[in-house]
């Protein structure tokens, strides 16, 4: 995967206005049916191109809300405070997605979202956003759909509660699988963008017992790693222990 290229300089938004025309991520943001003429029409829509060095804030809890994000490319994680007051991971982005959504009912941010590498997001204002899913319905479609997936997103990471720690573990590869062949990546080798220590965040486990069960699915041949590198060997051992249909029990 190669759609992370270099950056250096300064890191304020760039002072050309963001396009869609060329975008790769096009078909993410804008309805299926748009085409380049279409696009032209939405350049309008994104202000700003914004880039990112790795660990650099996006934006943070109780921040005014005035902008969307699309992710541009790069990676980037959200994170919230839980009852302790020690920030908890809650999703991790990646090209295409769009971020935000939270902040449209109160106003302001709920979360903080950084960087997890040098990363690219184009700057939406929300006023020009609603007018402009006045005049489209099919873009109006495509920012309900993203509502939807933010919800089931959420209700996802509710239910890691009722999931063992290998469920959990089998359910963010498999998560991430899907979303990069959306992206027209390979679903069966990509790079684990996000550290042990987010993973284990996000998924309410330890460092060491993420480590611990990556080893156990290597060593039971589902996954092939290599620090960071992963590729899922056998999807269906994977889907079959998220289901509770797996017969075959991990090697301790």
């Amino acid at each position: 995967m190669n759609e992370l290229m270099p950056h250096a300089g300064m890191l304020a938004p760039v002072p050309a206005p963001a396009s869609c025309t060329h975008c790769a991520a096009r078909s993410l943001c804008l309805p299926p049916a748009a085409d380049a003429r279409e696009a032209v029409r939405f350049d309008g829509l994104a202000g700003y191109k914004r880039r990112l060095e790795r660990d650099e804030v996006l934006f943070r809890k109780d921040q005014s809300f005035a902008m969307l994000y699309a992710v541009h490319f790069g990676h980037l994680k959200s994170t919230r405070p839980d009852h302790r007051g020690h920030p908890h991971v809650t999703a991790f982005h990646m090209a295409g997605d769009l971020m935000g959504l939270d902040a449209i009912y109160a106003g302001r941010h709920a979360c903080t979202t950084v960087a997890l590498e040098d990363s690219e997001v184009c700057e939406i204002p929300y006023a020009g956003l609603q007018q402009a899913m006045h005049d489209s319905p099919p873009l109006m479609e495509r920012f309900h759909c993203a509502l939807s997936r933010e919800i089931l997103r959420e209700q996802a990471v509710l239910m890691h509660a009722d999931l063992s720690g290998a469920e959990r573990l089998a359910s963010l590869l498999l998560d991430l699988s899907s979303r990069y062949a959306e992206r027209g990546y390979s679903e069966r080798r990509f790079r684990l963008r996000m550290s042990r220590a987010d993973m284990g965040d996000y998924l309410g486990l330890t460092i060491e017992s993420i480590s611990r069960l990556l080893g156990r699915f290597r060593d039971a041949g589902w996954i092939a790693l290599d620090k960071r590198e992963i590729e899922l060997l056998d999807q269906q051992r994977l889907r079959a222990l998220l289901a509770g249909t797996d017969g075959h029990a991990l090697p301790g």
